[in-house]
């Protein structure tokens, strides 16, 4: 028989056949699938009719990438504005606000992203700065981990938020001692004071946005998502995009469950399991048990250092363990955000309490895992939970002498134990790698780099986060490929370069197993193809 395509001149690497894949440096593909796997000359010297055969010319051939958690439909609606990332002083954010400004029509909301809080933690009130440096229009910068905006005074009074304000779950209205919003505004509830004011992109322009990110997702070597933000339309989205054309990545979405939420809230969500398009299905319920580390909603054993993080997002406890439970007797899976110590170990205990054999069968995951005691390091693997982990967070988002927000808050015992990614690999429990894109880049070469060395191409040894918690490059590999398909209950037909896989693949320039952090930050992906499908091509 003939195959639809051959693709030749490659290093095969599978990072769920350890042992490599001795002898074989090409792939037959038909019909979607891996058809063979072998050397150049067997291949073709097959009967081959209308065969196309593309050269990669010594490429490094993995498995699809799949980024592990990512917001692809609710990064592409709010990374609007002015970009924050990086930036590091109160002063440079003001400049790029006032050119924000500038290029802003009257009338219209300046908006930003991916705002510092160390920008303004010696600001008093930030809304006031924001506000001079706007010219007195309504603002909103989101936070880098966007459970969190700085808003403008304009803002402020827009929304009627004077002070304090009680909300069901943990969100915050920050005020100073005298009960004065200071322009800061945590957690969903208290966003939406102000984001339900800002008016948001038609269908048509999401839809449009969103098809670009997910071809420079396709562009950046990945084949697949884990969804994390099935929510405002995101599934109608999906079927307005495969009606026009094939997406260009697999989409494995997990619709949101929020603290308040109630039965009936469960009950839809139960529903919409099992939707799904020829690319995208929904496989899980989202959760999210605590806030953040940096903006003092993480949930911990003991306070931080201003004497936050005792407290979860869900309000009723019982209600979050009955929610757990309730999908998990339906094999539904549950992924769980849970950054601070107390968050995690009380996620562990809700899931311990499931019927063994139940909770195997799902699979339920913990998101984020940011510090974490010695005590709970074996009880993912013990206990049939997968960890899912964003190295790139813990790189980009503090510092090895502690001087970030992030450890200043917890301190230098509990800093220390930070994104633990070697120790609980080394308890048996791979560790599912993701960017939880647009927190961090979405680009897996980034992921990978800060798994293998913990800091990123160009910062030396000595600024490394944790170094001691580094992945090999074959365990970090297997992150965003076998352990990532095990994690969606697909292991049977993704994540491996053997015959009868889905022909999701990724080719890289530079070996990803050896490469320096340098080396491997930039070179091109010279190959995606998803369902045996090139969606970036760059020989």
């Amino acid at each position: 028989m003939g195959f639809d395509g051959i693709l030749i001149n490659a290093t095969l690497i599978d990072p769920s056949r350890p042992e490599g894949c001795r002898g074989a440096d090409a792939i037959a593909i038909e019909g979607g699938r891996i058809a063979a796997v072998g050397s150049t000359a067997d291949l073709l010297n097959s009967p081959t009719g209308q065969t196309e055969v593309l050269d990669l010319g010594g490429a490094f051939l993995t498995p699809g990438l799949v980024d592990g958690h990512a917001h692809p439909v609710g990064g592409t609606d709010l990374q609007i504005g002015a970009d924050l990332s990086g930036v590091q002083s109160m002063e440079a954010v003001v400049a790029l606000l006032r050119a924000e400004a500038a290029r802003t029509p009257p009338g219209q909301w300046v908006m930003g992203f991916s705002l510092d809080p160390i920008t303004y933690a010696q600001v008093p009130h930030v809304a006031d700065v924001i506000e001079e440096a706007v010219g007195g229009r309504p603002a909103c910068l989101y936070i880098f981990d966007f459970h969190g905006v700085a808003v403008s005074r304009t803002a402020l009074t827009m929304a009627g938020v004077t002070g304090p304000r009680q909300f069901v779950g943990a969100s915050v209205v920050v005020c100073d001692d005298h009960g004065k919003p200071t322009g800061v505004l945590l957690e969903p509830e208290a966003i939406e004071l102000v984001r339900r004011l800002i008016p948001v992109r038609s269908f048509a322009q999401r839809a449009a946005a969103l098809r670009a990110s997910l071809n420079r997702m396709a562009k950046a070597g990945l084949t697949g998502i884990h969804v994390m933000d099935a929510n405002n339309e995101s599934l109608d989205l999906f079927r307005a995009l495969e009606a026009e054309a094939p997406l260009p990545l697999r989409l494995h979405a997990a619709p949101w469950l929020n603290p308040g939420d109630t039965q009936a809230d469960l009950d839809r969500v139960l529903a919409l399991q099992g939707q799904h398009g020829a690319h995208w299905r929904v496989c899980a319920a989202k959760f999210f048990i605590d806030g953040t580390i940096d903006g003092g909603t993480g949930w911990l054993h003991a306070p931080d250092k201003f004497g936050e993080g005792l407290a979860a997002l869900w309000p009723d406890l019982d209600f979050f363990q009955h929610a757990i439970r309730f999908f998990a007797e339906r094999r539904v899976q549950t992924i769980t955000h849970a950054i601070g110590d107390k968050a995690v170990r009380f996620v562990l205990d809700t899931l311990r309490d499931v019927a063994e054999d139940i909770r195997r069968a799902a699979r339920h995951r913990i998101e984020h895992i940011e510090s974490l005691p010695d005590e709970d390091i074996a009880r993912f693997a013990a206990e049939g939970v997968i960890p899912s982990m964003q190295p790139s967070h813990a790189v980009r988002y503090t510092r090895a002498d502690h001087a970030d927000n992030w450890s200043t808050r917890l301190g230098p015992e509990r800093a220390n134990r930070a994104w633990r990614c070697r120790d609980i690999t080394d308890a048996a429990a791979p560790v599912v790698m993701g960017s939880d894109w647009p927190i961090a880049p979405f680009d897996p070469r980034e992921i990978l780099v800060c798994a293998r060395f913990r800091r990123l191409a160009g910062q030396s040894t000595a600024e490394a986060i944790q170094p001691s918690q580094a992945l090999t490059g074959l365990e970090a590999l297997a992150g965003l490929t076998n352990v990532a398909a095990y994690a969606v209950h697909e292991e049977a037909v993704s994540g491996a370069l053997t015959p009868g896989m889905r022909a999701d693949l990724t080719a890289f320039s530079v070996n990803p197993l050896t490469a320096s952090a340098e080396d491997l930050t930039e070179a091109p992906f010279r190959l995606t193809m998803m369902d045996g499908r090139i969606t970036h091509q760059a020989l």
